[in-house]
């Protein structure tokens, strides 16, 4: 079968065939309502339908109960809710003494509306409400499950997944030695496979099973593997534009997480797509906002490779509203624009100065120094914040030779937005945390900064538009002395490309995916937004994910007919595996290799080494297969 040749699951996308237990006969021809031999396009198309169906299921509902259930194929389920309604209609029909109905289409047509509310209200008890609350919230509720759809029963670390990457599946293929294959499953839902192996927040470790039997399962680990031996085989993606397949022309503004996942599913559909971004290379965050020692350079080329080799076009230094506008891409004849530009304006804090004066942002000095840009420090370097980028700050400072850096940050040492695992990295490596600080007043001499007047925190509150309000210890005033002061407080999107007067309407409200309503003569084809942009900064693979939901939701507009022909389904049944008693070792985690504080601090080598084969075979197999059993 070479469908199911490594080298084609990687170009061709990834089919089920492989945990599937039907027997197979050799044949490369779809099953019957499987999406295991179906092609990458046709699974996504499905994914679309699917959303459609369920929104018309909604509309169904609450025509009658039960109706969009039927439709959607839930047939026990619709019958259920059907024959709910006329039961509890009987019902009341029966215990009920006051007005007739035909006296009461009698007084309506008199005009003594008002008559007749008062001689329902006087001949109804509150048996006879309770019904009424009942019927009413009976057509609710189906209404509800219908919009909410069929969802099948997923393990907890791939439920809390952002991007609902295949967890327990890739594991289980690595395990069985077929780590090509994995990269190709992680790539149904997920094209940064490289980036979430190195530098993803993993709350799906922190969901796992085996927090109740020892310690989580290193699933960004394995997921790394899977990626660097992946990408190793050097295994072009195919691309979808071929004849007889609708193929319009998508804009995507932005070259970041978002933006590059839209492109990349866009072009799995077949579209004809083209990134703008206003850097000269694409990646924008995971390129010029991640550090070298956490996420290496090579790495990104790796995902970014496989995106652009779908087919996907690049054109950089081109920002909108000033490079670019709308009526340049309507010229060119794009049939819709996607706008995915993140949060590239940093936040500053009053008071502060440009860099001669010695003030820098995060966001600035991180590209510089990804850029191999010279940026002058000296003496004490002082960061503000508490998060990852903070912690990524004051680490590069560190490796580029500054002694004295510390960190001061609104939040506690316990409650500080970074994890805890990167603090303590940080402080091994020897830099300085000064937590419940906010600073008051910035110290100038002769042009240059000398320090700021602190006060300590004692609470952090919320105001009533969930902005940070600081409480402060009267009389606790101290000043710390600084040279360099850099800001990663966060950032906002810089959106003044905007056409006058547009407004957005929410699409995906889970995956913040809006379409741009645009009034005049400012957007002449069909605009949609997403990704950090309109939700603030997030992760990677939450970024990702709303790119590709963006992806979804454009080709669902733009290709109505060719979205109704996809009939194919997830109903594989996966091959059985034996109930294996859980072992002592298996309690124990493994670690990959890692290069010790002295090491770190003076290079931008990788702190964190990948797992060797033998470590990621036993890791694998501490998988519990929790979602065999759900």
């Amino acid at each position: 079968m070479d469908f199911l040749r490594p080298e084609n699951l990687l170009r061709y996308g990834y089919k089920d065939c492989l945990l599937c237990e039907v027997e197979r006969k050799g044949e490369e021809k779809r099953c019957h309502h499987c999406a295991g031999r179906v092609g990458q396009r046709d699974r996504l198309l499905w994914e679309i339908n699917r959303e459609r169906i369920r929104r018309i299921s909604g509309k169904l509902a609450a025509f009658w109960p039960g109706a969009g259930h039927l439709y959607s194929g839930r047939y026990g389920v619709g019958f259920f809710w059907a024959v709910l309604v006329p039961l509890a209609l009987g019902l009341l029909i029966n215990v009920w003494q006051g007005p007739s109905i035909k006296s009461a289409f009698r007084l309506i047509g008199r005009g003594s509306s008002g008559k007749l509310l008062l001689d329902v209200w006087q001949a109804g008890t509150y048996g006879h409400f309770v019904l009424f609350g009942a019927f009413a919230y009976i057509w609710y509720m189906s209404r509800k499950d219908a919009l909410r759809g069929f969802r099948a029963i997923l393990a907890p670390c791939q439920a809390v997944c952002p991007s609902n990457v295949d967890i327990p599946d890739y594991i289980a293929l690595v395990r069985e030695g077929y780590p090509v294959e994995a990269l190709a499953l992680v790539h149904d839902k997920l094209p940064f496979a490289a980036f979430c192996g190195r530098a993803c927040p993993h709350p799906c470790e922190q969901k796992c099973v085996r927090n109740e039997f020892g310690s989580p399962i290193s699933i960004m680990q394995i997921k790394r593997f899977a990626a660097d031996h992946g990408y190793a085989a050097g295994v072009t993606p195919s691309s979808e534009i071929t004849d007889g397949v609708p193929s319009p022309r998508i804009a995507v503004i932005g070259a970041g997480p978002a933006g590059l996942s839209a492109a990349n599913t866009l072009a799995r559909l077949g579209c004809r797509t083209t990134v703008f971004d206003e850097n000269e290379e694409p990646g924008g965050t995971i390129r010029y906002g991640v550090t070298d020692f956490r996420f290496p350079n090579q790495a990104l080329l790796s995902d970014v490779k496989a995106i652009l080799d779908r087919g996907v076009h690049f054109q950089g230094g081109r920002k909108l509203g000033a490079d670019l506008t709308f009526a340049d891409i309507s010229a060119q004849g794009f049939d819709a624009v996607l706008i995915a530009v993140g949060t590239s304006a940093a936040i500053r804090l009053p008071g502060t100065g440009d860099e001669s004066a010695g003030f820098h942002d995060a966001i600035t000095f991180l590209a510089k120094v990804k850029k191999k840009v010279p940026v002058r420090l000296h003496g004490k370097v002082v960061v503000i914040g508490g998060g990852a980028v903070a912690i990524d700050v004051a680490r590069t400072v560190i490796r580029l030779g500054v002694a004295d850096v510390t960190i001061a940050c609104l939040e506690s040492r316990e409650t500080m937005p970074a994890f805890q695992w990167e603090v303590e990295e940080a402080l091994e490596e020897g830099i300085r945390l000064l937590p419940s600080t906010a600073s008051k007043k910035f110290l100038v001499r002769d042009g240059k900064v000398c320090g700021f007047e602190a006060l300590q925190v004692e609470k952090i509150e919320l105001d009533s538009k969930g902005r940070i309000m600081p409480r402060t210890v009267p009389g606790s005033e101290f000043e710390v002395g600084a040279d360099v002061v850099i800001m990663a407080i966060g950032s906002r999107p810089a959106m003044d490309f905007l056409p006058p007067g547009s407004t957005r309407r929410l699409v995906d409200p889970h995956h913040h995916v809006y379409r741009l309503i645009s009034k005049g003569n400012g957007l002449t084809i069909p605009g949609y937004m997403c990704g950090d942009c309109v939700r603030g900064p997030a992760t990677v693979v939450e970024a990702s994910a709303s790119g590709r939901a963006a992806a979804l939701a454009i080709y669902g507009d733009l290709c109505v007919s060719e979205v109704r022909k996809a009939r194919f389904q997830d109903n594989y049944r996966r091959r059985h595996e034996p109930q294996v008693t859980d072992s002592p070792e298996w309690r124990v985690r493994c670690h990959g290799p890692k290069l010790t504080a002295d090491e770190s601090r003076s290079t931008f080598d990788e702190v964190e080494k990948g797992f060797i084969e033998a470590d990621v075979h036993r890791e694998s197999e501490r998988c519990a297969r929790c979602n065999l059993s759900l």
